[in-house]
């Protein structure tokens, strides 16, 4: 081999070597910053229970969420026991013969363990309310009422309603 061969060989090597030395770091660099915005995404902040403990004085907030936790346990029993229900569900859609009954049977459970888990906690918190004075109590209901954060970064607050805007109704035929 020349002497001209081997030092283009060499900087072709030298080239593809650093380009694929910049690809990995910066895949490593992009994969970091999309992992710490998912992580954020992810963390939209306390549950709405907890938010609204914000709109009282600070001896009900405490008291509030010693209510709240006195559910998490039980609570946190169901909604394991839902997943695993639902789980079992969807690994049934593979199963031969498919018995959509049986899916859609499990699905239900896991939905009515999930709603039962929920009217525990909202339950709970109806009877925090009674506790509490009128003015409290209006406080409580609008923070309870108001949608969560990340549904108000996404523009749904104030709309009153979950309907979506949609093309604009076609007046009546007039006979």
């Amino acid at each position: 081999m020349s002497q001209r061969n081997l030092t283009i060989a060499l900087f072709v090597s030298l080239a593809v070597n650093l380009f694929a030395i910049g690809a990995v770091v910066g895949g490593l660099v992009i994969g970091t910053r999309m992992a710490q915005g998912r992580e954020s995404a992810m963390r939209p902040g306390p549950p709405p229970f907890f938010q609204a403990a914000q709109s009282l004085s600070p001896e009900r907030q405490e008291a509030y969420r010693q209510t709240i936790r006195g559910e998490a346990g039980q609570v946190r029993r169901k909604l394991i026991q839902a997943g695993q229900a639902r789980r079992e569900a969807w690994s049934d859609l593979g199963d031969e013969p498919f018995d959509p009954v049986a899916v859609r049977r499990d699905l239900a459970r896991a939905q009515a363990i999930e709603a039962e888990a929920r009217s525990a906690v909202e339950g709970r918190v109806v009877d925090f309310a009674g506790e509490l004075s009128l003015e409290e109590r209006q406080a409580f209901a609008e923070a309870l009422a108001r949608p969560p954060a990340r549904d108000r970064r996404r523009g749904h607050e104030g709309r009153g309603d979950d309907r979506r805007p949609g093309p604009p109704e076609k007046p009546a035929p007039v006979p």
